[in-house]
């Protein structure tokens, strides 16, 4: 059985990506449609609402880029790794009108240690073609939750998700430096097993969170355990026109004894431009 947390409230489990969603959601509602908002603006805004937070390391675990957060946009897009600087948040105003954005952020959960990780792509123009390519990369993503129930493990899940991602005229181009496969569907949520009194998180807590998660590839050896977190997030590209942008969705997944949960928290953000 596959649930869903924005239908059944009882089924959100991640309380920091729950803040980080949410204060995603004011920031675009206070900036949206003001001239020159810059990424560098928009980033230092969001962070500032989910510090609001006591109970999350708001500054992300994910680091570089600064803070653990990063905000794209327009050709910005199809970058390859968060990591590099030259894909950190910028001097560049954001298109609300016929641009796009990109927003991930990194943070920690003070009280359960687990990482609350999100990101989304938006599309605030009126091209047909290209919100087409964004409600098709949410229909892939849903055709691998549709399969949960039936996979064998994280490396089954991952070799479906290619067909599936072929099937709809994409292809997937997730990298992490830190996977030693060409490429990955997710990885699972680590979490801290104690929690510092700091108010930001250590380089000792990072590296752990970092180096702790296992990915969703080809020769991925683990099983989805009872209660055990993981992403699907693909970054998805048109196999045939290599001028529609690359759209990332970013979904957390919960492995429980009657089945999984999927937080699919950003499609609200995804109906509000009509994305899907």
């Amino acid at each position: 059985m596959i649930n869903y947390t924005l239908e059944n409230k009882d089924f959100i489990f991640n309380a920091a990506r729950q803040n980080a969603v949410k204060c995603l959601e004011r920031t675009i509602e206070e900036m949206y449609g003001i001239d020159d908002v810059s990424e560098i603006e928009f980033a230092s805004r969001w962070l500032e609402l989910m510090s609001q937070d006591k109970t999350v390391f708001a500054r992300g675990w994910y680091c570089p880029p600064p803070f653990g957060l990063a905000v794209l946009s327009g050709e910005r897009l199809n970058f390859d790794s968060l990591r590099n600087r030259e894909f950190w948040p910028s001097e560049k105003a954001i298109d609300w009108k016929n641009g796009f954005l990109y927003a991930y952020c990194s943070p920690v959960d003070k009280v359960s240690g687990y990482i609350g990780d999100m990101s989304v792509t938006l599309y605030f123009g009126e091209d047909e073609k290209i919100k087409e390519h964004f409600r098709n990369c949410r229909k892939a993503a849903q055709d691998i939750f549709e399969h949960l129930e039936e996979s064998s493990g994280p490396a089954e899940l991952y070799d479906y998700s290619l067909k599936a991602f072929e099937k709809r005229n994409l292809r997937s181009n997730v990298i992490s430096r830190t996977d030693n496969m060409p490429s990955n569907l997710g990885h699972t949520f680590t979490c801290l097993e104690k929690i510092s009194g700091s108010d930001k998180l250590s380089e000792e807590e990072i590296d752990h969170l970092s180096s702790s998660r296992r990915f969703l590839n080809a020769s991925a050896d683990w099983e989805f355990t009872d209660d055990l977190q993981f992403t699907v997030e693909p970054q998805l590209l048109s196999l045939g026109d290599e001028a529609l942008p690359k759209v990332t969705h970013h979904f957390v997944v919960k492995k429980k004894d009657t089945g999984f949960i999927v937080c699919n928290d950003i499609d609200a953000l995804l109906r509000k431009f009509d994305l899907i």
